[in-house]
Protein backbone atom coordinates (compact mmCIF):
# COMPACT_ATOMS: atom_id res chain seq x y z
CA UNK A 1 0.00 0.00 0.00
CA UNK A 2 2.84 2.35 0.87
CA UNK A 3 4.51 1.68 -2.49
CA UNK A 4 1.18 2.23 -4.26
CA UNK A 5 0.72 5.56 -2.49
CA UNK A 6 4.21 6.67 -3.49
CA UNK A 7 3.51 5.69 -7.10
CA UNK A 8 0.21 7.60 -7.19
CA UNK A 9 1.85 10.69 -5.71
CA UNK A 10 4.55 10.49 -8.38
CA UNK A 11 1.91 10.26 -11.17
CA UNK A 12 0.02 13.22 -9.72
CA UNK A 13 3.23 15.24 -9.58
CA UNK A 14 3.92 14.48 -13.25
CA UNK A 15 0.35 15.47 -14.21
CA UNK A 16 0.68 18.74 -12.29
CA UNK A 17 3.93 19.52 -14.10
CA UNK A 18 2.33 18.74 -17.49
CA UNK A 19 -0.69 20.94 -16.72
CA UNK A 20 1.60 23.73 -15.58
CA UNK A 21 3.58 23.59 -18.83
CA UNK A 22 0.39 23.48 -20.90
CA UNK A 23 -1.03 26.46 -19.03
CA UNK A 24 2.11 28.51 -19.65
CA UNK A 25 2.09 27.61 -23.33
CA UNK A 26 -1.58 28.62 -23.57
CA UNK A 27 -0.83 31.99 -21.96
CA UNK A 28 1.99 32.61 -24.42
CA UNK A 29 -0.24 31.66 -27.33
CA UNK A 30 -3.02 33.99 -26.18
CA UNK A 31 -0.50 36.75 -25.70
CA UNK A 32 0.79 36.33 -29.25
CA UNK A 33 -2.73 36.39 -30.69
CA UNK A 34 -3.46 39.54 -28.75
CA UNK A 35 -0.38 41.19 -30.20
CA UNK A 36 -1.41 40.15 -33.71
CA UNK A 37 -4.87 41.63 -33.25
CA UNK A 38 -3.38 44.89 -32.00
CA UNK A 39 -1.05 45.04 -34.98
CA UNK A 40 -3.92 44.36 -37.37
CA UNK A 41 -5.96 47.05 -35.66
CA UNK A 42 -3.26 49.61 -36.44
CA UNK A 43 -3.45 48.91 -40.21
CA UNK A 44 -5.40 51.52 -42.22
CA UNK A 45 -8.85 50.68 -43.58
CA UNK A 46 -9.22 50.14 -47.31
CA UNK A 47 -10.82 52.99 -49.27
CA UNK A 48 -13.42 51.57 -51.64
CA UNK A 49 -15.81 53.26 -54.07
CA UNK A 50 -17.86 52.15 -57.05
CA UNK A 51 -19.28 53.46 -60.30
CA UNK A 52 -22.61 52.46 -61.81
CA UNK A 53 -21.73 51.06 -65.23
CA UNK A 54 -25.31 51.31 -66.52
CA UNK A 55 -25.47 54.96 -65.50
CA UNK A 56 -22.21 55.74 -67.31
CA UNK A 57 -23.46 54.04 -70.48
CA UNK A 58 -26.73 55.99 -70.27
CA UNK A 59 -25.31 59.43 -69.42
CA UNK A 60 -21.82 59.64 -70.91
CA UNK A 61 -22.38 61.78 -74.01
CA UNK A 62 -19.63 60.10 -76.03
CA UNK A 63 -21.26 56.74 -75.39
CA UNK A 64 -24.68 58.16 -76.31
CA UNK A 65 -23.34 59.62 -79.55
CA UNK A 66 -21.65 56.34 -80.36
CA UNK A 67 -24.84 54.36 -79.76
CA UNK A 68 -26.83 56.87 -81.83
CA UNK A 69 -24.35 56.61 -84.71
CA UNK A 70 -24.43 52.81 -84.67
CA UNK A 71 -28.23 52.75 -84.48
CA UNK A 72 -28.44 55.08 -87.48
CA UNK A 73 -26.09 52.87 -89.50
CA UNK A 74 -28.04 49.79 -88.49
CA UNK A 75 -31.36 51.39 -89.50
CA UNK A 76 -29.99 52.50 -92.86
CA UNK A 77 -28.54 49.08 -93.53
CA UNK A 78 -31.77 47.33 -92.53
CA UNK A 79 -33.87 49.58 -94.79
CA UNK A 80 -31.63 48.93 -97.80
CA UNK A 81 -31.37 45.20 -97.11
CA UNK A 82 -35.13 44.81 -96.59
CA UNK A 83 -35.89 46.74 -99.79
CA UNK A 84 -33.51 44.65 -101.91
CA UNK A 85 -34.75 41.39 -100.38
CA UNK A 86 -38.38 42.36 -101.03
CA UNK A 87 -37.57 43.27 -104.65
CA UNK A 88 -35.79 39.95 -105.19
CA UNK A 89 -38.71 38.06 -103.66
CA UNK A 90 -41.18 39.83 -105.94
CA UNK A 91 -39.03 39.11 -108.99
CA UNK A 92 -38.77 35.45 -108.03
CA UNK A 93 -42.54 35.14 -107.64
CA UNK A 94 -43.07 36.79 -111.04
CA UNK A 95 -40.47 34.49 -112.57
CA UNK A 96 -42.17 31.39 -111.11
CA UNK A 97 -45.57 32.50 -112.44
CA UNK A 98 -44.15 32.89 -115.99
CA UNK A 99 -42.33 29.58 -115.61
CA UNK A 100 -45.46 27.72 -114.58
CA UNK A 101 -47.58 29.29 -117.31
CA UNK A 102 -44.94 28.49 -119.94
CA UNK A 103 -44.99 32.12 -121.03
CA UNK A 104 -41.20 32.50 -121.03
CA UNK A 105 -38.49 31.81 -123.59
CA UNK A 106 -35.28 29.92 -122.83
CA UNK A 107 -33.19 33.05 -123.33
CA UNK A 108 -35.43 35.06 -121.00
CA UNK A 109 -35.39 32.21 -118.48
CA UNK A 110 -31.59 32.14 -118.35
CA UNK A 111 -31.43 35.93 -118.16
CA UNK A 112 -33.88 36.07 -115.22
CA UNK A 113 -32.01 33.34 -113.36
CA UNK A 114 -28.65 35.10 -113.77
CA UNK A 115 -30.20 38.39 -112.68
CA UNK A 116 -31.69 36.84 -109.54
CA UNK A 117 -28.44 35.03 -108.71
CA UNK A 118 -26.55 38.33 -108.97
CA UNK A 119 -29.04 40.01 -106.62
CA UNK A 120 -28.83 37.06 -104.21
CA UNK A 121 -25.04 37.42 -104.19
CA UNK A 122 -25.46 41.14 -103.48
CA UNK A 123 -27.65 40.34 -100.46
CA UNK A 124 -25.08 37.83 -99.21
CA UNK A 125 -22.43 40.53 -99.57
CA UNK A 126 -24.56 42.93 -97.54
CA UNK A 127 -24.81 40.34 -94.78
CA UNK A 128 -21.02 40.27 -94.68
CA UNK A 129 -21.04 44.07 -94.41
CA UNK A 130 -23.34 43.74 -91.43
CA UNK A 131 -20.94 41.31 -89.77
CA UNK A 132 -18.15 43.83 -90.34
CA UNK A 133 -20.32 46.54 -88.76
CA UNK A 134 -20.86 44.36 -85.69
CA UNK A 135 -17.11 43.78 -85.47
CA UNK A 136 -16.53 47.54 -85.68
CA UNK A 137 -19.04 48.08 -82.86
CA UNK A 138 -17.27 45.56 -80.64
CA UNK A 139 -13.85 47.10 -81.31
CA UNK A 140 -15.01 50.67 -80.73
CA UNK A 141 -16.92 49.68 -77.61
CA UNK A 142 -13.76 48.02 -76.28
CA UNK A 143 -11.79 51.21 -76.95
CA UNK A 144 -14.47 53.24 -75.16
CA UNK A 145 -14.28 50.98 -72.11
CA UNK A 146 -10.49 51.36 -72.07
CA UNK A 147 -10.89 55.14 -72.31
CA UNK A 148 -13.27 55.17 -69.33
CA UNK A 149 -10.97 52.93 -67.26
CA UNK A 150 -7.99 55.16 -68.07
CA UNK A 151 -9.95 58.24 -67.04
CA UNK A 152 -11.01 56.64 -63.74
CA UNK A 153 -7.39 55.71 -63.05
CA UNK A 154 -6.40 59.37 -63.58
CA UNK A 155 -9.32 60.52 -61.45
CA UNK A 156 -8.22 58.22 -58.66
CA UNK A 157 -4.75 59.78 -58.44
CA UNK A 158 -6.37 62.56 -56.43
CA UNK A 159 -9.05 60.49 -54.71
CA UNK A 160 -6.70 57.71 -53.56
CA UNK A 161 -9.13 54.81 -53.49
CA UNK A 162 -7.68 51.31 -53.11
CA UNK A 163 -10.50 49.80 -55.18
CA UNK A 164 -13.09 51.30 -57.54
CA UNK A 165 -15.65 48.65 -58.39
CA UNK A 166 -18.00 48.50 -61.35
CA UNK A 167 -21.65 48.09 -60.30
CA UNK A 168 -24.39 46.94 -62.70
CA UNK A 169 -28.08 47.05 -61.88
CA UNK A 170 -28.61 43.47 -63.07
CA UNK A 171 -26.12 40.65 -63.45
CA UNK A 172 -23.03 42.37 -62.06
CA UNK A 173 -20.49 40.89 -59.66
CA UNK A 174 -21.31 43.54 -57.01
CA UNK A 175 -24.68 42.65 -55.47
CA UNK A 176 -25.14 45.77 -53.32
CA UNK A 177 -23.43 49.12 -52.97
CA UNK A 178 -23.91 51.78 -50.30
CA UNK A 179 -24.93 55.06 -51.93
CA UNK A 180 -22.27 56.91 -49.96
CA UNK A 181 -19.62 54.98 -51.92
CA UNK A 182 -21.09 55.86 -55.33
CA UNK A 183 -18.82 58.23 -57.30
CA UNK A 184 -20.66 57.85 -60.62
CA UNK A 185 -21.96 61.44 -60.86
CA UNK A 186 -18.60 63.22 -60.64
CA UNK A 187 -17.08 60.64 -62.99
CA UNK A 188 -19.80 61.19 -65.60
CA UNK A 189 -19.66 64.97 -65.19
CA UNK A 190 -15.91 65.08 -65.79
CA UNK A 191 -16.10 62.58 -68.65
CA UNK A 192 -18.72 64.76 -70.36
CA UNK A 193 -16.67 67.89 -69.80
CA UNK A 194 -13.62 66.20 -71.30
CA UNK A 195 -15.68 65.09 -74.31
CA UNK A 196 -17.15 68.57 -74.74
CA UNK A 197 -13.68 70.12 -74.68
CA UNK A 198 -12.46 67.65 -77.29
CA UNK A 199 -15.39 68.55 -79.58
CA UNK A 200 -14.64 72.24 -79.24
CA UNK A 201 -11.01 71.64 -80.23
CA UNK A 202 -12.05 69.75 -83.38
CA UNK A 203 -14.90 72.11 -84.38
CA UNK A 204 -13.81 74.94 -86.72
CA UNK A 205 -14.30 78.47 -85.39
CA UNK A 206 -17.75 79.84 -86.24
CA UNK A 207 -19.20 76.40 -87.05
CA UNK A 208 -22.28 75.17 -85.23
CA UNK A 209 -21.92 72.03 -83.10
Amino acid sequence: MKNLSIALNAILLVLIIILFVMFNNLKKSMGQEGNMATTAGKDRLLKIAYVNVDSINANYQLMKDFNSEIQQKENQFQDIYTGKAKKLQDEYQGYMQKKQSGNISQIEDEKDQKDMEAKKSELDGMQQQRDELLKEVQERNYELQKKIQKFIAEYNKKSGFDYILGYENVGGAVIYGNDSLDITKPIVAQLNQQYKDSLQKTTPAGAKQ
